[in-house]
C-alpha cells in the first residue's frame, strides 16, 4: 500500500478526505493525521509516508514552510495541497516548492483527488528503485502509462523508453500503429468488474503469443492494441472468436496509419478512434483502418430531393415521405464515410423537417415521439441502421402530427395540394384538378375555397411564389 498522510487544522476536513475516497479500494492506506505543518513533519519522519496532502494556512507552520523543509531536506514524500478559492497565488508558491498537484477543499471530488494520486502512484513505480512494496496490477500501470502518453506528459522519448523497459512492454514507438476495438453498439450494459478482468486476461494472454503487441484497458467496452507488427488478421480474428465464445459480443476494429514517434501518438488515437467510430456506424465485419475513411463522393441532399421530402410532409404523405428519407439515408453507404460528416448529412435531412414545422406554425419539440429531441437521438443512434430507424420512427410521428393538423381537411383538398407542389411549374387549371379529384370544376372551386379560404387560383400564385423565393435564397 502506498502511505498517505493527512494535514489540516480543521477536523472535519481531515475527516472527509479520509472517508470520502475508497483510498484502500486503490491501493493506498491513510497513515496518519496531523493538525500543523510542525505536527506533520514529526509524523513524516515517524510514519515514512509516500504521499502528503496538506493544507496551506495552518497555526504555527503553515503548508508552505512545510513544503520548504521537506525540499531543503530532501525527504522523500510527494507532496499534494488543499486550497481554497482565493489562494491561487499561494498555490503557485506550493509549486515552486515541490507540490505535485491541488484540489479545492470546498469541493471534493474523489475521482479527481483518485486521478491525481494514480498519477503520483505511477511516477513512484516507474521510478528507478521505486519502493518495492507498492503492489500495483500491471494492466493498471499499463493504463496509467498510456493515460500520461496521451496527455503528453512525458518530457522526452529517453523518458518513454524507460518506462516502457520498466513496464517490460514488447513495442517500441517507432513504425507503430494504433487499434481501438470495442463491442456492440446495440448492447450498452458493461461487464462487471470479475467479467472484465476474465475478458482483460483473456486478451492479454491471446496478444503475447503474438510479439510485439500490447493490449489496454480503456474502459468497460474499449481496448487498445499497439501494434510494431501489421500482418494482425490472426490476432482479430482470435479476438473476435474469444469475444464471441466467453461474451457473445461482435468486435468492431478502427486501425490508426503508421505512426513514427511517440508524438505522433495522441493523432493515432484521434485516428484509430474515428476509424472505429465509423466501423461501428457501418457495422463493418472486417477491421477498418483510418486509411479506407473518405469523403470523396459523398452524397448531398439536393434541391429537387429536399422540395420532394418537403412537400409530402407537409401534406402528411406517409408513404411518400418514408420512401424519400428510405432513399436518402442509403445514399451514405455508397462510401466508407467519416461518421462526423454522416452525423451532418442527417442533421441537414432533419432541417426540412424543421422548416415544414416552422411553415405550418409548430416545432419539432411538439411532435409525440418516444424522444424529445430529435437531435439528440440521432447522436446516441452508433449505427446508419439505428440512425435511420430513428429517422423512420420520428417520420411517422411527425405525419400524424401534420394530420392531426389538418384534422378535418378532405382528403380531395390534401391530394390537390400535394398535386400542386409537386407540379407547381407545369401548367394547372382547375380543369387539370378536377379530372385528378373526379369532382367538376364549379363544385371543385366552391368546396376549395369554403375548406382553405382561399380560391384556387390565388393557393396556385401563393405556392408558386414562396417556392421562388425559397430558390433564390
Amino acid at each position: 500500500m502506498i502511505k498517505i498522510l493527512i494535514v489540516d487544522d480543521e477536523p472535519l476536513v481531515r475527516a472527509g478526505i479520509k472517508t470520502v475516497v475508497p483510498w484502500s479500494d486503490n491501493g493506498f492506506e491513510v497513515v496518519g493525521e496531523a493538525w500543523n505543518g510542525i505536527d506533520a513533519y514529526n509524523k513524516i519522519l515517524d510514519l515514512k509516508p509516500d504521499i502528503l496532502i496538506t493544507d496551506i494556512k495552518m497555526p504555527q507552520m503553515d503548508g508552505i514552510e512545510l513544503l520548504k523543509k521537506i525540499k531543503s531536506e530532501k525527504l522523500p514524500v510527494q507532496t499534494v495541497v488543499l486550497s481554497c478559492f482565493d489562494e491561487f497565488e499561494l498555490v503557485r508558491e506550493a509549486m515552486k516548492y515541490g507540490a505535485r498537484d491541488y484540489f479545492l477543499k470546498l469541493s471534493i471530488d474523489p475521482n479527481k483527488i483518485l486521478e491525481i494520486f494514480n498519477e503520483i502512484k505511477q511516477d513512484m513505480v516507474m521510478a528507478e528503485g521505486s519502493p518495492a512494496q507498492i503492489p500495483l496490477d500491471t494492466s493498471d500501470l499499463k493504463y496509467l502509462f498510456f493515460k500520461k502518453l496521451i496527455k503528453n506528459g512525458f518530457s522526452s522519448e529517453e523518458q518513454i523508453s524507460n518506462t516502457v523497459r520498466n513496464l517490460h512492454l514488447s513495442v517500441a514507438f517507432r513504425n507503430y500503429c494504433l487499434v481501438l476495438f470495442s463491442f456492440d453498439a446495440e448492447i450498452s450494459e458493461p461487464f462487471d468488474a470479475d467479467r472484465d478482468k476474465m475478458i482483460y486476461n483473456l486478451l492479454d494472454q491471446l496478444c503475447q503469443r503474438h510479439p510485439g503487441n500490447e493490449i489496454i484497458s480503456v474502459d468497460a467496452n474499449t481496448y487498445l492494441l499497439i501494434q510494431n507488427t501489421y500482418d494482425n488478421n490472426f490476432l482479430y480474428r482470435q479476438i473476435s472468436a474469444t469475444m464471441k465464445q466467453y461474451a457473445n459480443r461482435t468486435v468492431y476494429y478502427g486501425i490508426s496509419s503508421i505512426l513514427k514517434d511517440y508524438v505522433s501518438f495522441c493523432s493515432g488515437i484521434q485516428q484509430a478512434k474515428e476509424a472505429l467510430n465509423s466501423c461501428i456506424f457501418y457495422k463493418k465485419a472486417s477491421p477498418l483502418s483510418y486509411e479506407m475513411l473518405t469523403t470523396e463522393n459523398f452524397p448531398s441532399i439536393t434541391n429537387t430531393q429536399e422540395q420532394e421530402l418537403h412537400v409530402s410532409l407537409a401534406t402528411g404523405n406517409r408513404n411518400k415521405s418514408n420512401e424519400l428519407v428510405s432513399q436518402l439515408t442509403i445514399l451514405l453507404n455508397d462510401g466508407i464515410f467519416f461518421t462526423s460528416k454522416c452525423y451532418s448529412y442527417l442533421v441537414e435531412l432533419l432541417n426540412i423537417y424543421v422548416r415544414v414545422a416552422r411553415e405550418q406554425n409548430f416545432s419539432i419539440q411538439q411532435v409525440s415521439w418516444n424522444n424529445n429531441d430529435i437531435f439528440e437521438a440521432i447522436k446516441q443512434a452508433k449505427t446508419l441502421s439505428a440512425c435511420s430507424q430513428v429517422i423512420s420512427d420520428f417520420t411517422d410521428s411527425f405525419i400524424s402530427f401534420i394530420q392531426e393538423q389538418k384534422y378535418g381537411e378532405r382528403s380531395e383538398i390534401l391530394k390537390i395540394k400535394e398535386y400542386v407542389q409537386t407540379h407547381y411549374m407545369e401548367h394547372i387549371d382547375l380543369n387539370t384538378i378536377s379530372a385528378l379529384v373526379n369532382i367538376t370544376p364549379s363544385h371543385l372551386s366552391n368546396m376549395f375555397k369554403k375548406e382553405t379560404g382561399v380560391n384556387f387560383s390565388t393557393y396556385l400564385t401563393d405556392v408558386r411564389m414562396h417556392i421562388a423565393k425559397k430558390l433564390r435564397k
